[in-house]
């Protein structure tokens, strides 16, 4: 027999416990070779050894003590086992193959000599049998004991099958209730389908969507078969794909209770028995219905978001269109002072967006850069502090380009929450200093035109009244001539007709005398605001003359009823006038105060007075009483003559006064008083 050792190991496993059948098997062997003792000793896998079964006429406890391991190979049971050669011991006491322990054993068993013949199934070695007599057994007994081994070995090995099929039974029973308890430990449905696609096995979850009871309502049960018909199809579908990588699946079903649809997503793994060889689909269907409706509101949403966006981007770049196509700076600054948007203009004085107050590049543009910077975050620092949303002011920044010094008014709008809360803040800028300027150029024009009509009309009052004076006495005389000629005279009718044409030219010239009277609309008038705003239309000259003005104004001033314009053309006279007498730059001051009977200042006042004192090089004395006459200048070729002139016409057609003081290097002042209630009517 060739290497019984490793067919041995390859032996499944199994202990040396026998059926109780075995016992009846040693009585009959006992009786019929007329043995006093017989032992079973069956091959045991794990210990890779001989041990005691079962036996007739000897201890049961001492049975299972004899243990002879197969590395053995000298002792008899094992050769016997090995070379299936019954081996005689004749005396157990003495026999050398015998190791120490299985002697002991077999002395305490009563095994004073035996004989050990070996027991084979059809494919294994199953164990040793031995037999113990008084009288030694003889060779025909040894060959009698050969086919008495194999009857034994084939009741053995039927019932290790017996055995083996019990056993294989419970565990197919056992495996079968854990793969139950499997299942159904799962929440989702869980199907074993066949070759045929018919529904082998299914947990609980999945036996309310597709198994049918009698208890069930038609509609239920319809629904049920329902589902049984489309997922036996989507079975069809699915085997047909070849390749056994699981991959998910959908599948929509009927809720047997609501009637409504279910969308499951199906993973379905080829399945095979190897014992059996049949093959099958494992399905584990996950509801997804929940899932599908949030997925596909949130696609919905994801759309009406996209949307939005698309919108706001169009908003986005319509805003920045308009921002782009305003001239004037536009700055969008947020919470942390950080300008988040910015027109081209405004990037022109501030450059790119950034920190409000940051640092900037070097170099001489952007030195003027961060300078222009921290002037607007002061000036926007201070807005924040007014309680108001809306807060406008002025500040003066310089082009970085042209170094220009420009004057800005900026209005400032805090953008708000809906809780109330300031979240950003806009920023207009405007340029007032050219308009300013523009202004002044008008009021100059005005001036200029004014002088020009009033010079035009002083001419010709001026001729009127000279022509006037000889044509009244040709006047006189003619009247005396008509009075004194008789009427019958032919010459008395050309008299006449001279008479008529004389007082005809008389009141064209009393027309041309009344030609330069100053008529304009007069209503109540804020003295203060006038000085106001003159000084906003001389501020850029007064500074490109190093000069400056300081205003002491009268706050309870009462207004005084002229016309504005007129009254704002000599105040800006006035201011030029002195700015020109300071060719080295100094400070002009601009006051205003009442004047009446009981005192400077008294609850009913009369009058008010504007005064204009400057620091420049004065006045010499023998011009001052040519001061106020037409064509009169001391600035030579660049004054006209009748700035003065026309200022003092428009004050006494207001019924007041314009009078001047100064002195040669200390300066000159302008008084202007004018009658509240305005020029006396008549």
């Amino acid at each position: 027999m060739s290497d019984l050792l490793e067919l041995l190991e390859r032996v499944p496993g199994r202990g040396p416990e026998a059926p109780p059948e075995f016992g009846a098997m040693l009585d009959d062997i006992s009786r019929a070779f007329g043995a006093e003792r017989t032992l079973i000793a069956l091959y045991d896998p794990e210990r890779r050894s001989l041990r005691g079964t079962v036996g007739r006429n000897v201890p049961a406890d001492l049975v299972e003590a004899l243990q002879v391991p197969l590395t053995e190979r000298d002792d008899p049971l094992v050769s016997a086992l090995r070379s299936g050669i019954p081996q005689r011991v004749r005396a157990t006491a003495t026999d050398p193959r015998i190791g120490p322990h299985a002697r002991d054993i077999l002395l305490e068993l009563g095994f004073d000599k035996f004989v050990v013949a070996s027991l084979h199934g059809e494919t294994e070695s199953l164990g040793v049998l031995l037999i113990d007599r008084k009288a030694e057994l003889t060779d025909q007994d040894l060959e009698a004991l050969v086919p008495a081994a194999m009857q034994a070995s084939t009741e053995i090995q039927r019932a290790r099958d017996v055995d083996r099929l019990r056993g294989a039974s419970t565990r197919d029973a056992v495996e079968r209730e854990w793969l139950w308890w499997m299942v159904n430990s799962v929440a989702d449905p869980i199907v074993v389908s066949d070759e045929q696609n018919q529904l082998v096995l299914q947990n609980k979850s999945a036996e309310k969507l597709f198994r049918v009871t009698a208890a069930d309502v038609p509609g239920r049960a319809h629904a049920v078969t329902m589902n049984n018909v489309l997922f036996t199809a989507a079975l069809s579908s699915w085997n047909l794909e070849r390749g056994t990588v699981a991959r998910p699946r959908e599948i929509t079903l009927v809720d047997p209770v609501e009637g409504s649809d279910l969308i499951f997503e199906v993973i379905a793994q080829p399945a095979t028995n190897y014992r059996g060889g049949e093959r099958g689909m494992v399905c584990v269907l996950k509801n997804v219905t929940e899932l599908r409706l949030v997925s596909e509101e949130l696609t919905r949403n994801v759309q009406r978001l996209q949307s939005a966006d698309q919108e706001m981007r169009l908003e986005r770049d319509r805003l920045d269109l308009i921002l782009r196509s305003v001239p004037n700076p536009i700055i969008v600054i947020d919470s942390d002072d950080q300008a988040v948007s910015m027109n081209a203009a405004a990037q022109r004085l501030f450059g790119a967006p950034q920190a409000l107050g940051g640092p900037v590049a070097a170099g001489r543009r952007q030195d003027l850069e961060l300078r222009n910077n921290a002037k607007l975050a002061s000036f926007i620092a201070q807005l924040r502090l007014d309680p108001g949303v809306r807060k406008s002011g002025e500040i003066q920044v310089v082009d970085p380009e042209s170094e220009e010094q420009l004057e800005m008014a900026v209005i400032s709008t805090e953008i708000r929450d809906d809780v109330g809360v300031p979240v950003a803040t806009v920023t207009v800028m405007q340029d007032v200093g050219r308009y300013r300027e523009l202004e002044r150029r008008r009021l100059e024009q005005a001036l200029f035109d004014s002088e020009k009509l009033a010079a035009t009309g002083r001419l010709a009052a001026s001729i009127a009244h000279e022509i006037n004076n000889p044509l009244e006495a040709i006047h006189n005389s003619l009247y005396l001539l008509v009075n004194k000629s008789d009427p019958s005279d032919p010459d008395h009718k050309f008299l006449a007709i001279a008479m008529k044409e004389t007082e005809r030219m008389s009141r064209i010239l009393r027309q041309m005398l009344g030609f330069y009277r100053p008529a304009a609309a007069m209503a109540p008038t804020d003295v203060n605001a006038l000085v106001d705003e003159a000084e906003s239309l001389v501020a850029k000259r007064l500074r490109d003359r190093r000069s400056r003005i300081v205003k002491e104004l009268d706050p309870a001033l009462p207004k005084v009823v002229a016309s504005s314009d007129q009254l704002k053309q000599v105040i800006l006279n006035l201011m030029l006038n002195a700015a020109e007498a300071m060719p080295n730059g100094g400070t002009i001051t601009v006051s205003t105060r009442a004047l009446g009977g009981g005192g400077a200042r008294i609850l009913r006042s009369d009058a008010v007075q504007i005064q204009i004192r400057d620091e420049g090089v004065g006045i010499p004395e023998e011009h001052m009483s040519q001061l106020f006459e037409p064509f009169f200048s001391t600035k030579g070729e660049k004054g006209t003559g009748l700035g003065l002139w026309v200022s003092y016409g428009i004050v006494q057609a207001h019924g007041g006064s314009l009078q001047v003081r100064s002195r040669e290097g200390e300066g000159t002042t302008f008084n202007i008083t004018l009658p509240i209630g305005g020029p006396a009517s008549g």
